[in-house]
């Protein structure tokens, strides 16, 4: 397993937590980063929101300097307002990565994300900017195409790296598809024997023995986890075992994973400040996959309306 430098970042261990709103809050990066991740990634931040409210933003964000190396996402197309956004939260970051990839209908609705799947003549409005706004590396994550029936994986490699991209993220699905289906991992495997830049692959990395088979049929430099890392972030514990030494580890125990909640919800009182309860709570019922009794556990958080209560279920667990 070899170190992933993107620019002069260099990332020990080529495992990259994805972008995901609603999930990816300080303390969630700081235990993915713990856990074994080499970089974390911010949620997706819309660069009219930054530009508009940065104190909002940036304490929502809330960055650690324990959780470093972190990647800012930005969405945006723009040219003013993501080279404001860049601006703002350029400070806090080591790398800052661009959205061309979400599917839903507010990023479509700016021309941004996906967009850029079906028009990718037009990506060098959202880089551009960034790229003169900092020093920092500049990454963007993309997906294969617009549908199966236009599959543009490759010119948007060659239309990112004349552009000076550090690094691209490969979600390896089309924005038709969003997150169903199977991922196309031979899009990456192309991408990689094109590209003079790293390829990050991302898309149904869901157990530690994915990771490693992503990387040895893709020949990527690093991958990306996203959705299985939810209420599991002893994923990157397993991937990074298996990369390192080629053994896998055993499943965490129950009592793991309860422990990494409680770690989890101490490092959620102590930093985050602006967030509501309730996402809070959705944590707490993403993290009782795997447990026993995990029906009933949801019930009772759902009906739970404190730390305490949360913490109290978990403790009688």
């Amino acid at each position: 397993m070899e170190p992933l430098s993107i620019g002069k970042v260099k990332i020990e261990t080529p495992v990259i937590l994805a972008p995901m709103a609603a999930v990816n809050c300080a303390s969630f990066r700081l235990l993915c980063r713990e856990a074994g991740a080499g970089m974390v990634t911010t949620p997706m931040l819309v660069c009219n929101q930054v530009v508009a409210n940065p104190e909002k933003i940036i304490s929502r964000t809330c960055y650690l300097k324990e959780e470093k190396p972190i990647s800012t996402q930005l969405l945006g197309s723009d040219r003013k307002l993501m080279e404001e956004a860049t601006r703002i939260i350029d400070e806090f970051s080591d790398v800052i990565d661009i959205n061309l990839g979400c599917p839903e209908k507010d990023a479509l609705a700016i021309q941004a994300g996906a967009f850029f799947a079906k028009h990718p003549e037009q990506i060098e409005k959202a880089i551009a900017p960034v790229i003169s706004a900092t020093n920092k590396p500049v990454t963007a994550k993309i997906r294969t195409g617009w549908d199966e029936k236009s599959i543009k994986t490759l010119e948007i490699v060659r239309i990112l790296e004349d552009l000076g991209i550090d690094a691209i993220t490969i979600h390896a699905r089309t924005k038709k598809q969003k997150y169903s289906g199977k991922a196309d991992w031979d899009e990456i495997m192309k991408a990689k024997e094109q590209a003079n830049v790293p390829i990050i692959g991302n898309g149904d990395i869901f157990v530690p023995g994915t990771a490693k088979a992503m990387m040895e049929q893709t020949r990527c430099d690093a991958i990306m986890v996203g959705r299985g890392a939810i209420g599991n972030p002893l994923i990157f514990r397993g991937i990074k075992a298996l990369l390192e030494t080629g053994q896998g580890l055993p499943e965490p125990t129950e009592q793991e994973k309860i422990d990494s909640f409680m770690r989890f919800l101490k490092y959620y009182k102590k930093h985050e400040k602006v967030r509501a309860f309730t996402e809070l709570r959705q944590q707490a019922m993403w993290f009782t996959k795997g447990l026993r009794g995990a029906r009933s556990l949801r019930d009772k958080l759902m009906r739970s309306q404190t730390v305490d209560e949360i913490l109290s279920i978990y403790s009688n667990t």
